[in-house]
């Protein structure tokens, strides 16, 4: 496939996390409750998801990976509680404002060229100081 030849940015983590907010960016189909659910079939939307967002009201919409554990516990592909858990426990500073998700495509091509570069940019406006990447 074409798109897997491009490789994942990278960019050196010099912050130290006590100090850094942290934000999380996932194609697990994660969403809340009462934004529409990613279509199964295909979907090159995304859905930004609140940082105080209650665990209880995230939801998964995807038919493309086994989530029987995700069913029990979200924070499984979307570790939004353990993020809070590091908060508390001093390990980072903050959790981001926002988090982003995506669903599953088939158009990676499209993917590329239309959804990412307008998740980044979203991304980009609450500089976070580094981002976790999850997949479904």
């Amino acid at each position: 496939m074409e798109i897997s030849r491009y490789c994942i940015p990278w960019t050196p983590f010099r912050k130290r996390l006590e100090d850094s907010i942290v934000m999380l960016a996932s194609t697990a189909a994660v969403h809340h409750e009462a934004d529409p659910p990613f279509n199964v079939e295909g979907d090159l939307s995304f859905r930004s998801i609140a940082g105080d967002a209650a665990m209880s009201a995230l939801r998964i919409a995807d038919a493309h990976y086994p989530h029987d554990c995700v069913d029990v516990d979200v924070n499984t592909v979307f570790p939004l509680d353990r993020l809070r858990e590091l908060v508390t426990a001093g390990t980072i500073k903050a959790v981001a404002e926002r988090h982003f998700t995506t669903g599953f495509t088939q158009e990676l091509r499209r993917f590329k060229e239309e959804t990412v570069p307008v998740v980044a940019a979203e991304m980009t406006k609450l500089r976070p100081d580094c981002v976790v990447l999850t997949g479904g």
